[in-house]
């Protein structure tokens, strides 16, 4: 096994990355404090450490189960309703919870939404989605009808030369 090599385009994209980070950390000590600051970088760590351990290997077991149940014709549109339903509810939680209203609680425009009934339109309209994929697919996939194939068959990889 070769050791990978990286291009250029790597080093720069690294270098542009962690100078943003560099400038966003010193931005967040000095306008925060320190003590502050540690309450966020243990904020990200526990984040990540939650994610690696508990929400990836969860989504992985969502994904298998809906596998080895569902038909082949609606794996797909299932499985990417559930992951994208999974993201919405991480990204709207801490709205969800109200997290900020007891910090400025004389500040009407802190929170100022119904987050609870556009939590339940957007996974609405993502379950829509799905149906209507579903839908495409049964009609599509019907006896007499031929689908390309969605992924490669054996033998059939797609840097194999043709």
């Amino acid at each position: 096994m070769s050791a990978q090599v990286y291009g250029r385009t790597f080093w720069v994209a690294l270098a542009i990355g962690a100078a943003v980070m560099v400038y966003g950390a010193s931005g967040l000590v000095s306008d925060a404090g320190f003590g502050a600051s540690a309450n966020v970088a243990g904020w990200l760590l526990g984040a990540d450490v939650g994610n690696d351990f508990f929400l990836a290997p969860l989504a992985c077991l969502v994904g298998a189960a809906v596998a080895r149940v569902l038909p082949h014709w609606c794996r797909a549109p299932v499985q990417a309703a559930l992951l994208t339903t999974g993201v919405l509810l991480i990204v709207v939680f801490p709205a969800l919870r109200g997290y900020g209203r007891a910090t400025v609680p004389d500040n009407p425009s802190v929170q100022p939404l119904d987050y609870t009934t556009a939590t339940l339109t957007a996974v609405s309209a993502v379950w829509a989605v799905a149906g209507v994929w579903l839908v495409v697919r049964l009609v599509t996939s019907g006896p007499g009808r031929r689908r390309p194939p969605i992924r490669a068959t054996r033998g059939d990889h797609p840097t194999s030369p043709r």
